[in-house]
């Protein structure tokens, strides 16, 4: 093996168990069965990482291995150590998605500007215009601009406390307000997860949209009861524009500097009143792949799970080995 594509993970262990057992390391045995180099690795020096390699039935470990690409999986914001050591240790190494971008998709505000023109719900980020805002709006979502998993989301109304600032995993985030989406009856907010990916051609693909739904809890987060079913399922029709609007949000950000290198992204897509698609975030290390569909119905979509896994590997492969 002269050079591989980096997963960057933290270590399997201590039961990393075989590669079979997980979707990812199904996806890692087709490529390397296509004599496609994927490591998965936690230590990075001048270039060269250290990881495991699969291989059928066992994780095998290796050492220094001289690194063409970069695949970033890393939990940056819980372990940023370890994350800052591996940044350093694979500069200038293509890097997929790019730093950069990733922060302009953390960063809700900023983001938006460059989704303009695009169905964006209206978005403040100055504390002291919040409640002229929502008087005009009516409803709103308030949201930490940095926020992820939707920590600290609440439903909004004139009247309401609009704090400027509230803590987020211990530390003070600023808030951004954005203007609500009435959901169809009889829901109290459908919202859809959308992951598009790049094709080896460098077109983009929208997988079918997974929607969160809840009938009376407007922040539709499954950690918070909301059914999480395909949107297929629950409206039958409509993923269609729902995907066209994903696909336009990618176009969008693979324009941007550094965008040749964008290979995937969640994008969170509102449903108004008559199913009207309304894009409200974007995922720049979108979890999970196709996960839901597949739990939902594995003879469906396991394989597509497996696919969707390898799908990012199969264009930095196609690029750079």
């Amino acid at each position: 093996m002269s050079r591989c594509l980096a997963v960057l993970v933290p270590p399997y262990a201590p039961d990393p168990g075989i590669p079979e057992d997980r979707p990812m390391g199904r996806a890692a045995l087709q490529l390397e069965a296509q004599e496609i180099a994927v490591v998965f690795g936690h230590r990075a020096e001048e270039g060269r990482l250290w990881g495991v390699r699969a291989r059928p039935g066992a994780w095998v470990a290796v050492e220094g291995i001289a690194v063409a690409a970069v695949y970033d999986r890393f939990p940056s914001q819980s372990r940023p150590g370890a994350y800052r050591a591996l940044v350093l240790g694979l500069d200038p190494i293509p890097w997929a998605n790019p730093r950069p971008l990733l922060e302009l998709c953390t960063d809700k505000l900023r983001c938006q500007k460059h989704l303009e023109g695009l169905a964006v719900p209206a978005i403040e980020g100055d504390p002291a215009a919040f409640g002229a805002r929502l008087r005009r709006w009516g409803a709103g979502f308030l949201k930490p601009r940095f926020g992820s998993f939707g920590e600290g989301v609440r439903r909004v109304v004139p009247g309401d406390p609009l704090p400027a600032r509230i803590p987020v995993r211990g530390a003070p985030q600023p808030m951004i307000l954005q203007r609500a989406i009435s959901a169809p009856a009889p829901w109290a907010g459908i919202a859809c997860r959308v992951l598009v990916q790049r094709l080896p051609d460098r077109s983009w693909r929208a997988e079918p949209p997974v929607a969160r739904c809840h009938p009376s809890d407007p922040v539709v987060n499954a950690a918070r009861g909301a059914s999480v079913v395909s949107l297929e399922q629950l409206a039958a029709g409509r993923s269609a524009p729902v995907q066209r609007l994903a696909l336009q949000v990618a176009e969008r950000l693979s324009a941007l500097e550094g965008g040749e290198l964008l290979v995937e992204l969640g994008i969170d897509v509102a449903l108004d009143a008559d199913h009207t698609p309304w894009i409200l975030e974007v995922n720049g290390r979108p979890r999970g792949r196709l996960e839901a569909l597949a739990q939902l119905n594995p003879g469906a979509h396991g394989a597509a799970h497996v696919e969707a896994c390898a799908r990012p590997l199969r264009f930095l492969a196609a690029r750079f080995l």
